[in-house]
């Protein structure tokens, strides 16, 4: 099933360990599979390795330090998973997410079955509660990683400044340059502005829409942006119910292809304000307000004040409802 990370992403942001025990995986993926990636997310450098599935099960063996998490991932039939090096026996399902061996991995079972749920209501809160229980381990640092852009400014740095075991894992390390970007659009702040183009080339500023008395959505996305496009329909329900209570939205597309950009607008009725640069990573959108990730939000008050960052799933909705009311 889909994950939040990817195979490019955990290979870049780890750290390096030592103090290595030998491991063997059982592992079953879906029955069509022919091949599965891994790797690990704590080594810097490590290479991706395979193994062959045969009737949906494959063999893993390797070397690692007690805690490191790694990754295993079935491309073809859009698959990821996970696995803490805790034993030398190790079991994963990639269809359940459970995982056993010794300790660490059957917190991380908790983990991943608190993730997949992410999206329904209350399962924030329980994957909050999953990193809590896991200060002291290699789980609460992998759980921090994949929820880190949900959390508000304040919840992420409280998690951090904690003088907790889990922090010195280096999964952490990835919530730490997020929160370094995020206060860039820390809740309390003034919009700052920056001009793009509309779908039609005529250039605009943000000041155009943001501090004009309405509440107003940045939105920051691209139509290459799988999530982005998964969440697009949550957006665009929120707006048709609020935009006649005054509710605005700016789209700040970091696409690179004018047509692609236009069509994906077109074909998905994104009916609101619509602007980019077309310089993808490079685009001003992102060095103005530290974007680092896709899709991400900030909420600007009628003044322009921001008043709240990455709102995605139920809490844009449960976040305009406080403000216009059911």
């Amino acid at each position: 099933m889909k994950r939040l990370f990817t195979f490019a992403v955990v290979l870049t942001i780890a750290a390096a360990v030592s103090a290595q025990m030998k491991f063997t995986v059982k592992g079953v993926a879906a029955p069509a599979s022919k091949q599965v990636m891994w790797g690990s997310m704590t080594v810097r450098g490590a290479a991706p390795q395979t193994a062959d599935v045969a009737d949906g099960k494959f063999t893993i063996t390797g070397e690692g330090e007690k805690g490191d998490i790694c990754v295993v991932i079935d491309r073809e039939n859009r698959m990821q998973s996970f696995f803490v090096v805790d034993a030398e026996e190790i079991t994963i399902d990639m269809n359940t997410d459970v995982m056993t061996g010794g300790e660490l991995n059957t917190k991380l079972t908790e983990a991943m079955q608190a993730v997949i749920k992410i999206s329904e209501p209350g399962g924030f809160d329980k994957c909050l509660e999953v990193l809590k229980k896991n200060k002291d381990n290699c789980v609460g640092a992998f759980m921090l990683s994949q929820i880190q852009y949900g959390l508000k400014y304040d919840q992420l740095e409280q998690l951090l400044s904690e003088d907790a075991p889990y922090l010195k894992h280096p999964l952490a390390q990835g919530a730490k340059k997020y929160l370094e970007s995020f206060a860039l659009r820390k809740p309390g702040q003034m919009f700052k502005d920056l001009e793009e183009n509309d779908v039609d080339g005529k250039p605009h500023n943000l000041s155009e829409y943001v501090g004009k008395g309405n509440y107003v959505l940045v939105d920051f996305w691209a139509s290459w942006c799988g999530p982005c496009m998964a969440e697009m329909p949550n957006v665009k329900a929120n707006y048709e119910k609020y935009h006649p209570k005054g509710f605005e939205i700016v789209g700040l597309s970091f696409d690179r292809d004018a047509t692609k950009w236009k069509e994906c607008i077109a074909n998905n009725g994104l009916n609101w304000i619509q602007l980019s640069d077309l310089k993808f990573w490079n685009s001003i959108a992102a060095t103005t307000y530290g974007i680092h990730s896709i899709p991400a939000s900030i909420l600007f008050d009628p003044e322009g004040k921001i008043v709240d960052c990455d709102l995605r799933g139920e809490r844009l909705g449960q976040t305009l409802a406080e403000i216009y009311g059911e």
